[in-house]
């Protein structure tokens, strides 16, 4: 029986490249920390390159410009995104309580990054674009919830008068609303959007009940108007 192969070692780095990855390491964690306590547009390639102790000409050897950081950013938010929705809507308990967890975090890390977070949603919207269809970030996101519905339905606790692929699309976008109101208007209260929208998503989703047993008659909208009086004999 012939001896197995010598296992192949990985030869340590030199110490220029181990130079080159602290120093990139280093104007990344500056940027990053600058984007989230001014925002992108405020922050200049000088000021990372002073507080972080390199020349600006260092900058652009590691990074071909100020957008080229952002975006790399986007895929850090994306798996932390991504990892939330496994920790909260792939774990054990009620589903409607699952999806409630799940925006808690999104508002607490909105909340926490607001410096950043805004900056880093419209990058990843704007590099991740299909032409005629929804963003694709979305489309990775629905998978989870379609998981949830199908619980939730099976629980008896959702709507099984649609698919629940159908049902997750229109969760989402009903959270996305929020997003996409937050993008277009810096001011606009995204964390107490997120949650109005799934409380919606979540009663839209709740099975539905007999309207004409359960419901009550609609209030009217205006006011009857008032008849002018007639007046009678002896009045």
């Amino acid at each position: 029986m012939s001896a197995p192969p010598p296992s192949e070692s990985i030869a340590p780095l030199g110490r220029r490249e181990r130079r080159k990855i602290e120093v990139r390491s280093r104007i990344y964690a500056v940027a990053r920390d600058l984007f989230a306590k001014q925002g992108f547009q405020a922050t200049t390639v000088d000021e990372i390159a002073r507080l972080a102790d390199v020349a600006p000409a260092t900058f652009f050897n590691h990074f071909q410009s100020k957008q080229a950081l952002l975006g790399l950013m986007t895929g850090e938010v994306f798996e932390t995104l991504h990892a939330m929705t496994s920790q909260h809507l792939e774990r054990e308990g009620i589903p409607s309580e699952k999806l409630r967890a799940f925006i808690s975090s999104a508002t607490e890390g909105i909340t926490a990054g607001r410096g950043i977070a805004r900056d880093v949603l419209l990058e990843f919207m704007r590099s991740d674009a299909t032409p005629n269809g929804p963003h694709p970030y979305l489309e990775r996101l629905i998978e989870p919830f379609v998981s949830l519905i199908e619980e939730g339905q099976a629980a008896g606790e959702m709507r099984t008068d649609y698919d629940a692929a159908f049902l997750a699309q229109m969760a989402v976008g009903m959270m996305n609303s929020a997003i996409t109101n937050w993008l277009a208007d810096p001011e606009y209260p995204v964390e107490n959007g997120l949650i109005e929208a799934a409380e919606f998503a979540l009663q839209t989703l709740a099975p539905p009940t007999d309207s004409r047993a359960s419901a009550p008659s609609p209030a009217p909208t205006t006011q009857p108007s008032k008849q002018p009086r007639t007046p009678t004999d002896g009045n």
